[in-house]
């Protein structure tokens, strides 16, 4: 299973993970993480992503927002 974890604001480091929250529900395989997660931020004005595409952000009026897909223990 994976799921995708999404972080507010500009929170970064080794104690990032215990501050995400999940977004949706988990998904069978990392392909069907990655479809809903760009679907997730097409609700978004502005997205992006890094070039490794490893983790996507998202801004809007609560600020920066910072996703990626982990695999559930």
């Amino acid at each position: 299973m994976f799921k995708i974890l999404e972080l507010k604001g500009a929170v970064s480091g080794a104690g990032a993970a215990e501050g995400a929250a999940e977004v949706g529900r988990g998904h069978p395989t990392r392909e069907d993480a990655l479809v809903a997660l760009k679907k997730y931020l097409k609700t978004f004005k502005i997205s992006g992503h890094n070039r490794e595409e490893n983790f996507w952000w998202a801004r809007d009026a609560e600020g920066l927002r910072k996703c990626w897909i982990s695999a559930a223990e």
